[in-house]
């Protein structure tokens, strides 16, 4: 009985399986390696953020835009978080 078919077979598989592997660890690595950017805020410490842009809607509502320290940084808040602000009523009216 001619039983080639199985070493070839054998073979095909081990690669396979090398392969697989290969990637596995390439894909490890480059998940655990990347570093997410820390963010700018701090929840224990008010920061203050200069303010670039301020939009009046209505009577009563102000779309505000605020400058983050470098052009770099990144914010880092959470989906579905908020943060809160602080104004002295002087800069309200500017």
């Amino acid at each position: 009985m001619d039983l080639e078919f199985l070493h070839t077979l054998d073979v095909q598989i081990l690669g396979a399986v090398a392969v697989a592997i290969v990637a596995i660890v390439i894909g490890a690595v480059f998940l655990f390696s990347y570093k997410k950017p820390k963010g700018c805020l701090d929840p224990e410490n008010f920061k203050q953020f200069k303010l670039v842009k301020r939009v009046q809607l209505s009577h009563n509502v102000a779309k505000f835009t605020f400058a983050l320290p470098t052009p770099t940084s990144v914010l880092g808040l959470p989906i579905g978080q908020h943060i809160s602000c602080k104004f002295s009523s002087f800069l309200l009216f500017l």
